[in-house]
């Protein structure tokens, strides 16, 4: 559906539209958009069927294509939902025109109703056209990744703590679960590096070259996302194999319990099959205190080894 369609001239939203004028560029918001409306617009501004695929498919990778008649920018919003403990991913894809600039957003990961209201109050910036829209995008896309990965961070450190402080293995759960939203991070992260590049050269259709040291410091904040996003990967991969080592360390525990108790059973059990036996001739058999000797016998000897393997801590 359509969000917001409006046209700015020196900066500001005028109600007319100013075809005439060379410094007026139009901005149309779209969100969710169906195959019927997208291609309304493409008839309307001449865009590229590929490009105008890749906006209605949703799934794509970070990246910047450059068309005959416009230039495609496709990015991936992430929200982090501090109910689920999850991230949300979504699309918003820009087609950029030298006086048109034109958002397809799947999600609800980054509004862009706030950030066309900041640059409405800013008229100075908004006066740069499509590459200042562009630029106050992908900047608050950057500033939501740091947020997310602040959260990413807080979730590590909690499995850090819940493996190492009671040395006690964490839920494995849990820890899956964490590494895997880390994967899917870096899966909407790292492809972004390639179109910053591209506009930090300055050499891209339809970008003001003027702008490129603004989407240079954008990609150096990237950069610090995508090492702090390393760095947590690295951290939840020594968790894992920490917890496994705890695992394999509790089960050989367990293990050398469960063989102390066999030991100390495998005397009386002995004892019980040897007079089990159905022989008449057995010289014990006919002592008076002899029921009571190997009943001493049996707790002495079990004592004994009872003692011996809590000296060795098998118990």
């Amino acid at each position: 559906m359509l969000v917001d369609e409006a046209t700015y001239l020196h900066g500001k939203r005028v109600e007319d539209n100013p075809t005439t004028d060379s410094a007026a560029f139009a901005w149309v918001g779209l969100y969710e958009s169906t195959v019927n409306e997208l291609h309304r617009y493409q008839a309307r501004f001449n865009f590229n069927d590929l490009a105008v695929e890749d906006a209605l498919s949703g799934k794509q990778r970070p990246k910047l294509d450059i068309y005959k008649e416009h230039t495609l920018v496709v990015l991936k919003t992430v929200a982090y939902d501090t109910t689920t403990e999850r991230i949300i991913v979504g699309d918003l894809t820009l087609f950029i025109e030298p006086r048109v600039i034109l958002t397809v957003r799947h999600g609800e990961a980054l509004p862009l109703r706030s950030i066309r209201a900041d640059l409405e109050n800013h008229p100075e910036r908004m006066e740069g056209g499509p590459t200042a829209v562009l630029h106050e995008i992908i900047d608050r896309l950057v500033d939501q990744y740091v947020d997310v990965v602040s959260k990413l961070a807080e979730d590590v450190e909690q499995i850090e703590d819940d493996v190492f402080d009671d040395e006690k293995p964490a839920p494995a759960s849990r820890m899956y679960f964490v590494k895997r939203e880390l994967i899917e991070f870096r899966r909407a992260v790292h492809p972004l590096v390639q179109p910053l590049d591209k506009l930090a050269a300055g050499s891209v259709p339809y970008i003001n070259p003027e702008s490129a040291y603004l989407f240079s410091d954008v990609r150096d904040h990237l950069l610090k996302v995508i090492d702090e996003v390393d760095a947590l990967d690295a951290l939840m991969d020594a968790a894992l194999y920490a917890n496994l080592a705890l695992i394999q360390v509790q089960q050989n525990a367990d293990m050398r319990k469960i063989s102390a108790w066999v030991g100390i059973g495998a005397v009386p059990t002995m004892i019980a099959g040897i007079y089990g036996m159905n022989f008449d001739n057995m010289p014990e058999l006919q002592w008076k205190y002899g029921y009571f000797i190997v009943v001493g016998f049996l707790g002495v000897v079990s004592l004994v080894l009872f003692r011996l393997f809590r000296r060795n801590r098998w118990l």
